[in-house]
């Protein structure tokens, strides 16, 4: 039995069966010590589980591990590591790790374990019910995390997050009992042979799906409880869920594109092009979403003041670039090994650098107790740590080489250019939109950080402390991901995201030619970035000079007033309409029962003689 065995079959489970132990029957013996223990205990065991998964790298990449549960729900459970969640896995631990040094707010540590713990069932889930399962444990932990501070802000952003989250998880169960009844199978397995025998349904499937799994990735045009849950929820939840939870969402449709729509070519000697007909014509939508998400993301996070909001619709528009490389590798199929390793790789880098950016508006406002970034400014001269760190993350996001933005915005790019060369000329107003939201990506936070740490200090910030040296620790593990990465991006792109690729069976010819010894650092691309940049300070100098960043949308522009308002609204008075037509009834039914049963034994008392 080798080392990944050893880890899996008995390492995973003694740890989490002695965490359960610890929580539950020894930690309630210390009294008061028992939550500044609780947090060691925490933090210990997710580094730990953390470390066993990463120790299975050699095994992972020669082959996944399966691990198989055998008589749950008669299927059984089934969980797999392999180089994509392996990847993701490890992520995860990092965040959760470090989030929980920088926190400020008091997290409810039962929650946080168990958000963590949901969150690498869904990654590792082999099956759908048990990816089902998990997705709904890790939709409702976090929603018990975020309003565990019992406020009412914080409780209206959960009641929106919890309603979406519970649409969501119909919609994708919707499409595993819709898959499972044409197919015959609930595991995570390449049915394109199947879908290209059906009718109109595998497109109702796949919409079901994904939608599902968009609603948590904030896709347009359910992206509208992002900026609303991240403005009321604590930092530290807002960091979690941009960092990893929306990841999950693109996580599931990668899945769906990469795993079952695809095409297992190692088990047909003719591939067919009608086989890649479902994953080709979604994909092709997909990649007109993802556009539309970084575009209303990006356009919306321009006219934002409040530093989270802003930050929200940033998530908004990042997870488009996800989305889109997502959809780029669904349409070209057997060659879209571009569009796989861009949307992997931006997953990753954006969770760093938009966790330090959240991370900077917390302790920004936990200093000046201030969230609008247009009061704010001159903060770098009391919090020069910070401000540096910020700026790191913001040369990340906006894609400045050597920093590690630029890296998987490049492999994204290119997977775009591969589209309309590869596919249908109209994805070259698409590489034009991919440039556009880029330089407004570049104005937003030139805006956010020279409104934030430039210019004047205004008077009643000039007695506010400095940087706090613990929440610096934190963001300064995570800006160095961000450097490395930037400075060392061949060396992540070859020894990690092209053999997941090259597991997931795109084409070795592809990835060798156009992938493996990528040079990031050609002409071509670092001009294209110039000329971002350059557009970028344009629009800020426009939008600033003629106050365009004031603007305020009409309210008939939101997309929740067509979507969510709507759903909320019927089922509000559903619920009213039940209560009035039938509960009252039931009521005085049972009233009227319990009157005339009453009755009966008075007089059966009455004839006894009692």
């Amino acid at each position: 039995m080798n080392l990944s065995e050893i880890v899996i079959r008995f390492g995973l489970p003694a740890l989490i069966i002695g965490f359960i132990v610890l929580e539950v029957f020894i930690l309630p013996l210390f009294g008061e010590k028992s939550v500044t223990i609780r947090k060691a205990v925490v933090k210990g065991f997710i580094f730990l589980m953390t470390l066993f998964i990463a120790l299975t790298f050699r095994e992972v990449r020669s082959e996944p591990i399966v691990y198989e549960i055998g008589k749950v729900f008669e299927t059984g459970m089934i969980f797999r590591i392999d180089l994509l969640n392996y990847t993701l896995i490890i992520l995860a631990g990092i965040l959760w790790l470090t989030i929980g040094l920088y926190d400020f707010e008091k997290i409810n540590y039962f929650f946080y374990t168990l958000t963590y713990i949901a969150t690498i069932g869904t990654l590792m889930a082999g099956d759908l019910i048990s990816f089902f399962l998990f997705f709904e444990i890790m939709t409702f932990s976090s929603y018990a995390l975020m309003v565990s501070h019992r406020g009412h802000e914080q409780a209206e952003a959960g009641y929106v997050y919890i309603y979406m989250g519970i649409i969501g998880g119909l919609s994708i169960l919707s499409g595993i009992i819709m898959l499972s009844v044409y197919t015959g199978t609930f595991q995570w397995t390449n049915l394109a042979v199947q879908f290209s025998e059906m009718g109109a349904i595998k497109y109702l499937i796949a919409f079901f799906l994904i939608a599902g799994f968009g609603i948590k990735a904030g896709m347009v045009p359910f992206h509208f409880w992002v900026p609303r849950i991240y403005q009321g929820a604590p930092v530290s939840m807002a960091a979690i869920s941009s960092g990893m939870l929306m990841k999950v969402g693109a996580f599931g449709i990668l899945k769906v594109f990469s795993v079952v729509f695809y095409v297992d070519v190692t088990n047909i000697d003719f591939v067919d092009i009608m086989l890649w007909q479902v994953g080709s014509n979604v994909g092709a939508v997909i990649i007109w979403v993802g556009i539309a998400t970084m575009l209303v993301g990006v356009f919306m996070a321009l006219l934002q003041g409040n530093m989270k909001r802003m930050l929200a619709y940033h998530s908004v528009s990042q997870m488009g670039y996800i989305i889109m490389g997502i959809g780029v590798a669904g349409y070209l199929g057997y060659q879209g090994a571009m569009g796989f390793v861009g949307s992997v790789f931006h997953m990753v880098n954006h969770s760093f650098f938009k966790v330090v950016l959240f991370m900077v508006a917390g302790v920004v406002y936990m200093r000046t107790k201030e969230s609008n970034m247009y009061n704010l400014g001159g903060l770098w001269r009391k919090m020069p740590i910070t401000a540096i760190l910020c700026l790191i993350a913001v040369l990340g996001i906006t894609g400045m080489p050597g920093f590690n933005g630029f890296a998987s915005k490049s492999v994204l790019h290119h997977a775009i250019i591969e589209a309309y060369e590869y596919g249908h000329s109209s994805f070259k107003y698409a590489e034009l939109f991919f440039k556009l939201v880029s330089a407004g990506t570049v104005c937003s936070f030139i805006k956010f950080f020279s409104f934030i740490f430039l210019g004047d200090l205004s008077e009643k910030h000039k007695d506010v402390k400095g940087d706090f040296h613990r929440m610096s620790i934190a963001m300064g593990i995570l800006a160095t991901f961000i450097v490395i990465i930037g400075i060392f991006p061949s060396f992540f792109l070859e020894n990690l995201l092209a053999p997941t690729a090259i597991a997931f069976q795109y084409d070795l010819n592809f990835i060798d030619n156009y992938i493996m010894g990528m040079n990031f650092w050609n002409a071509k691309d670092l001009i294209a970035m110039i000329g971002v940049y350059a557009f970028g300070f344009g629009m800020f100098i426009i939008g600033w000079k003629y106050h365009l960043f004031h603007v305020h949308l009409p309210k008939w522009a939101s997309a929740e007033r067509y979507i969510y308002t709507p759903i909320t609204t019927f089922c509000d008075k559903f619920s009213d309409y039940c209560v009035t037509k039938y509960e009252k009834r039931i009521i005085f039914g049972d009233v009227l029962i319990y009157a005339i049963l009453l009755t009966i034994i008075l007089g059966l008392l009455i004839v006894s003689g009692f």
